[in-house]
């Protein structure tokens, strides 16, 4: 599989056969249902070779639907068919307002209302959104929480990394959308393989959170040098892979239909046009991700209380300044010294 060799011989922490338990996120899009389908392929092959370590894959997706349905959600539906064609990995069908309870987020900097005893915390969370300035904001802070989550979840079942199915094209998208959302200077932190620092924060009322401690975790990208368009035909050849990832999902191009950027976030944006360039320039897709894993992983000793990601405190007032802004104007402004540049524009606008 790809990658995943190297994988191993960077998490191993002893020469014995030990169990290798990894977490991967699935979105059903083509490249997480690839990933889980291969991980599942493997964790078959080590059970019939009774030689070597045990390989327990653990496939997790975040059901985002904040609404209230009445039975089964379409995710755990859906979660249900991967679960029967993919036998070999344990699936699990985690809700976002799991969210609520991480430690890994200062909650104090979001603005997330206090609590009561009668209180959904599916409303809670979509006051959150709703509370958020922009569609790019929403996408931006969604998807942050669901990093949070996911590294949780890899916790909680004491596995060994965190894999992320993000395809070279993804991660090109990836790079380019935190560098115009204002965290560029986090790039190589959050698209590179390696360890990640996880803050612990311990809420205290009326005031900011404390942080109480941090750790290392590891996460990779398995998939990082293939091609989406790559990853569709791969699922083409795949009978169980073809019967369960979602048409939309594995299907034509986002890019292929023209809908006016007002009503895409920054993200989407970018998601859009390098899946429509990656077949005629795909050199330049790729040199995307290969400059950003060139660059340093530089340690930052104060972390954005929301995306985690290294404060660069100098960097951001330049870029505040430049554009007009003042960091101590505005909502919020009591802890603007607790995010990242990126964070402040996606929360406060």
């Amino acid at each position: 599989m790809p990658r995943l060799g190297a994988l191993h011989k960077n998490t191993r922490s002893s020469k014995k056969l030990t169990t290798r338990r990894y977490l991967a996120g699935l979105s059903f899009g083509p490249s997480s249902s690839v990933l889980a389908q291969l991980l599942s392929e493997q964790a078959r092959h080590h059970s019939e070779n009774k030689a070597s370590s045990p390989f327990e894959p653990v496939i997790i997706h975040i059901d985002t639907e904040l609404s209230h349905i009445e039975g089964e959600s379409p995710a755990k539906q859906l979660l249900e068919e991967y679960r029967r064609v993919l036998p070999n990995a344990m699936f699990e069908c985690v809700p976002l307002k799991d969210v609520l309870s991480v430690k890994s987020i200062d909650w104090s900097t979001l603005p997330l209302d206090a609590v009561t005893p009668d209180d959904d915390a599916n409303a809670r969370l979509q006051r959150l959104f709703n509370a958020l300035p922009t569609l790019t904001s929403r996408t931006d802070v969604l998807r942050q929480l669901i990093r949070h989550l996911l590294l949780q979840k890899a916790q909680e079942h004491s596995c060994s990394a965190l894999l992320l199915g993000h395809s070279t094209t993804a991660l090109a998208a990836l790079t380019l959308s935190e560098v115009a959302n204002g965290r560029g200077f986090a790039v190589p932190l959050q698209v590179a393989d390696g360890m990640t620092t996880v803050c612990i924060y311990e809420a205290v009322e009326g005031a900011a959170a404390q942080e109480t401690g941090r750790l290392e975790f590891p996460v990779y990208y398995p998939l990082r040098e293939i091609f989406r368009n790559e990853l569709v035909q791969y699922i083409d050849l795949v009978p169980s892979l073809k019967g369960v990832v979602p048409v939309n999902q594995a299907g034509a191009k986002a890019g292929n239909s023209v809908v006016s950027h007002k009503d895409l976030s920054i993200e989407e944006v970018m998601t859009r046009y390098f899946d429509s360039v990656e077949e005629g320039y795909a050199g330049i897709v790729a040199n995307v991700v290969r400059t950003t894993t060139k660059l340093d992983r530089v340690p930052g000793k104060s972390l954005c209380g929301s995306c985690g990601m290294s404060l660069d405190a100098e960097g951001d007032s330049r870029w505040a300044g430049e554009i007009g802004d003042d960091a101590g104007d505005g909502p919020g402004a009591a802890g603007a010294g607790r995010l990242c540049y990126g964070c402040k524009r996606s929360i406060h606008g």
